[in-house]
């Protein structure tokens, strides 16, 4: 995803850290969604609840992920680098709802 018209002086490459971060995360998701699927026999529309709610945060993620890394290579070479808790937060509230959703279908069964 990085382009040759964003580059930086980071030694430590902070920005290909966090891109690769961002990666992983989102892969894992889009697997934990798949482990969801495999319970829509057992307990149908409960099952697919937190797969489509995973999907969407994953999906949501990915597109934030090349405006995040263009906006750190900027801010790394202003020496300003604004912090953004949208997709955090984001995260967070999948991740609370994904348990409170499990949470419920082994109290249900």
């Amino acid at each position: 995803m990085p382009s040759a018209e964003l580059t930086h002086a980071d030694d430590g490459l902070q920005p290909e850290r966090t891109l690769l971060a961002w990666r992983r995360t989102i892969m894992a998701m889009v697997v934990c969604s798949c482990f969801f699927l495999r319970w829509v026999p057992h307990h149908r529309w409960l099952a697919v609840a937190p797969a489509v709610l995973c999907l969407l945060a994953a999906g949501a993620a990915w597109l934030r992920l090349r405006r995040r890394y263009r906006r750190h290579v900027t801010g790394l070479n202003a020496e300003t680098i604004a912090s953004g808790v949208t997709v955090n937060l984001l995260l967070a509230a999948c991740v609370t709802a994904l348990c409170a959703v499990e949470l419920a279908a082994i109290l249900a069964w």
